[in-house]
């Protein structure tokens, strides 16, 4: 079988080449692709993060402060391409027998803050037979075994639920939230679905904090996070991290109970710690 390829311009005609500086060249274009893809470029605060542990994090986000621990994204960039994938998947399931059962990935609110406005995001999906908001995370397989034992934390509780109260608000009925957990190093039986019955609660909590955060973020500025506890929520790979930082204003130097600070009473108050 032959394939007629139209000719190169003159200026790439010359054959040949070191095969490192292809490698090279073809990593810098993966990795340009990530850092410009419109996930990397969200600066908005969305349901995925306002349930975070770390409140010093969030106060970071609202702040606009630098990140100054990057990661390559080639993990988040691998959820991603799974959850396009899925996206296809289950709308071509809808047609033409399952019309209308599943909503995918459309844009909730979960509720507004003062100062931020609407706080949205796109839920992955919705099955409105089961009545259950659902989101996918690609992980590892010891996670899931983690997830399995302990729970999904709190973090994912209230994106659940959150992507469900937006459901709700918009008038359509959910009784049941659910993260399902898929491995990008294993089987599928090596999957597992946690879910609870919708309790938007853990929303409500979460919101509050952070319209407590933006409002000191709002006085304060970066200056802010200095007085907001920590979490030792793997430090190591948070977008703020940088070991020995003693300029909390823009980085964070990580949770040192790992950090023994904690706000004062009127801090507490104001953030609901």
């Amino acid at each position: 079988m032959s394939v007629d390829l139209p000719p190169l311009p003159p200026a790439l005609t010359q054959r040949g080449g070191d095969p490192n500086l292809l490698e090279a060249e073809l990593l810098h274009i993966i990795r340009d692709a990530i850092t410009n893809h419109p996930r990397s470029q969200q600066t908005r605060i969305g349901p995925s993060e306002i349930g975070h542990p770390c409140t010093r994090r969030i106060a970071y986000k609202l702040a606009g402060v630098s990140e100054t621990n990057h990661a390559d994204g080639w993990k988040a960039t691998i959820g991603t391409a799974v959850h396009a994938w899925l996206a296809d998947v289950f709308t071509a399931h809808n047609l033409p027998l399952h019309a209308d059962r599943f909503y995918i990935e459309e844009k909730v609110t979960a509720g507004n803050v003062t100062g931020l406005g609407d706080i949205d995001g796109s839920c992955d999906i919705y099955d409105r037979i089961t009545a259950t908001a659902i989101d996918w995370k690609i992980t590892t397989r010891n996670k899931i075994k983690d997830y399995r034992r302990y729970g999904p934390g709190q973090q994912y509780r209230v994106q659940a639920n959150a992507y469900a109260r937006g459901w709700t608000h918009a008038g359509n009925p959910v009784d049941t939230v659910a993260v399902m957990f898929l491995p990008r190093d294993g089987t599928l039986t090596d999957a597992w679905m946690w879910h609870e019955p919708y309790d938007e609660q853990p929303v409500i909590d979460a919101l509050t904090r952070l319209e407590g955060v933006q409002a000191l973020v709002a006085a304060a500025g970066p200056a802010a996070a200095a007085a907001l506890p920590t979490a030792d929520a793997f430090c190591t790979f948070c977008p703020y991290f940088t070991p020995g930082a003693t300029d909390v204003a823009r980085a964070c130097p990580g949770d040192a109970a790992r950090d023994t600070h904690r706000p004062d009473s009127t801090v507490q108050a104001l953030i609901g710690a």
